[in-house]
């Protein structure tokens, strides 16, 4: 992050980078049995920069491509909306903790439970029929790196994590979605 932000600072009057990484556990299961279970992992760096009082964006997924990211956010600022707006001072912002830090913790077994479960109750009332459900555990952590931060960097902007589910009942070859988030 330090090499983008020293060769944005030659080209940019202000810059912000966000580093995003993901991690997806998403449990399948289809025809009421466990078909797969899945794990992905992402890592995106993205710049947004104000130059020549316009805004530029360039994203990749590449964190040592400096060059061909900052170039990237140059070539948008040309044609990018006029920045009437300044990016966030180094200010310390209070933390506010919007997820539940158990849901990251969720274990595999427990996901897996969940999924049984759905196809369960749903075949309680109609055991003939045919299910598929989902649950998925997604973690995403995105870090800020401004230019002009005093402080130093990294500084984490925030976590999220969600559980989501759903179950899809198939009587009479017609889908009926159940689902929450």
């Amino acid at each position: 992050m330090e090499e983008i932000l020293e060769k944005v600072k030659r080209v940019a009057e202000a810059a912000e980078v966000f580093l995003v990484t993901s991690e997806e556990t998403p449990v399948q299961f289809e025809a009421n049995r466990l078909k797969h279970i899945q794990s992905k992992q992402s890592q995106i760096v993205a710049l947004r920069i104000i130059r020549k009082g316009r805004t530029g964006y360039g994203i990749t997924t590449d964190p040592n491509d400096a060059d061909r990211l900052v170039e990237a956010a140059v070539e948008t600022a040309e044609f990018g909306m006029p920045a009437r707006f300044e990016f966030p001072s180094a200010d310390t912002y209070p933390k506010v903790e919007v997820w539940d830090k158990e849901v990251k913790s969720v274990p595999l077994e427990r996901m897996i439970e969940q999924g049984e479960e759905m196809i369960a109750a749903v075949r309680q009332e109609s055991a003939g029929i045919v299910c598929e459900a989902a649950v998925s555990r997604d973690i995403i952590s995105v870090n800020f790196f401004p230019m002009l931060n005093s402080k130093g960097y990294p500084e984490k902007v925030f976590d999220a994590v969600r559980l989501p589910s759903s179950n899809t009942p198939f009587p009479s070859n017609k889908k009926i979605p159940i689902g929450e988030s």
